[in-house]
């Protein structure tokens, strides 16, 4: 028999996580899935424990490639899943035990085309469930999605994430909807709004079942691996009027994406200035300031300066004045007690 649910895990050296990641999938309550491990050049022992795990477990899967990253890793997943529906979970997080039974029963009960849920983000022991303001529990319908949620996704970095929500296979193979592999901070958002522009219906569940483990020299903080900020200008860049069906006007299209570009440069600031990166400090503040003075930046930043100015507390107010004048150090001064007030 076939599994239901397909189960997509990239990997890469989380040997230190990774039996917790594996137990938390063999002990869920719905049995009929299959688990696609995409083991994505690991040098430590990750690809030991999966052998191990799979030995016992017939319903293991393992898909060994060269590191390419997390974007690849779900498309070779996605490429011999088996299952009517998708489910995504990486290696270093961990779900509940009744995760997919509730989403499954979601699925089936309004008969809609993706269930979502919420995260559970735990960084230094500290949690806090992130939720969202949609209707609870009621089948939402296309124009809802088309009104809502692909704005939102565009605006919004919360609800990006693929491993909160169960998807359905054939509308995923049929419309070729793809991880982006060039792109290292948003790839998750992009496969998003391709799968949500594509659907008619939707169901958000008020329920955590997914553990998000923040770590520090994660992914998204690894700034020597990636260029998070020519990411962020893919995205400033990225024409969502001619890739999805929107029912806002261009004019609103650009404020949205303009407000953003500055919204993660400001995130940026405290990736880059962050000292436990694998950087000397020179090679940070040269990163800032090259990204303070980017032309596109500084046209943003002094378009919407009055509004930013207007709509931020007092700590990014001075941000945005730092950053309209160029002042890569007093952006490190401030990103330094901030840190310090925070620690």
């Amino acid at each position: 028999m076939n599994p239901l649910i397909s189960i997509i895990v990239p990997v890469f050296n989380t040997a230190n996580y990774l039996d917790q990641c594996v137990n938390s999938l063999l002990q869920q309550t719905y049995t009929n899935c299959e688990f696609i491990f995409v083991n994505d050049g690991s040098t430590d022992n990750s690809l030991y424990i999966l052998e191990k795990h799979k030995a016992k477990d017939s319903r293991i899967r393992i898909v060994n490639q060269e590191n390419k990253g997390v974007s690849c890793a779900r498309n070779n997943g996605l490429k011999i899943a088996k299952g009517s529906y998708i489910g995504f979970v990486d290696s270093d997080d961990w779900i509940e035990k009744d995760m997919y039974f509730v989403l499954y029963e979601a699925i089936q009960l309004y008969s809609c085309d993706i269930v979502l849920s919420n995260i559970t983000p735990f960084f230094k022991d500290k949690k806090v469930v992130l939720n969202y303001s949609f209707p609870i529990n009621k089948k939402l319908n296309n124009d809802y999605i088309k009104d809502t949620i692909l704005p939102y996704l565009i605006e919004n970095d919360d609800l990006y994430s693929s491993c909160n929500k169960l998807f359905i296979a054939s509308i995923i193979k049929e419309n070729n909807i793809q991880f982006p592999p060039k792109n290292k901070l948003s790839e998750d958002n992009f496969f998003n709004l391709l799968y949500f522009n594509k659907i008619k219906s939707m169901v958000y569940l008020d329920y955590s079942g997914y553990n998000y483990r923040e770590l520090q020299g994660s992914a998204t903080r690894n700034v020597v691996q990636h260029d998070y900020f020519q990411n962020v200008l893919r995205l400033y860049h990225f024409d969502y009027l001619t890739i999805l069906d929107l029912r806002i006007s261009q004019d609103k299209i650009i404020r949205i994406k303009s407000l953003k570009l500055i919204k993660n440069v400001l995130s940026l600031l405290h990736i880059y200035f962050n000292p436990s990166n694998k950087l000397s400090f020179n090679e940070r503040y040269a990163f800032v300031k090259a990204m303070i003075s980017n032309d596109e930046v500084q046209k943003e930043i002094n378009l919407h300066f009055d509004f930013l100015i207007n709509n931020s507390n007092r700590y990014n107010s001075f941000l945005i004045k730092s950053i309209k004048n160029k002042s890569t150090l007093k952006l490190h001064l401030a990103t330094m007690y901030s840190r310090y007030r925070n620690n």
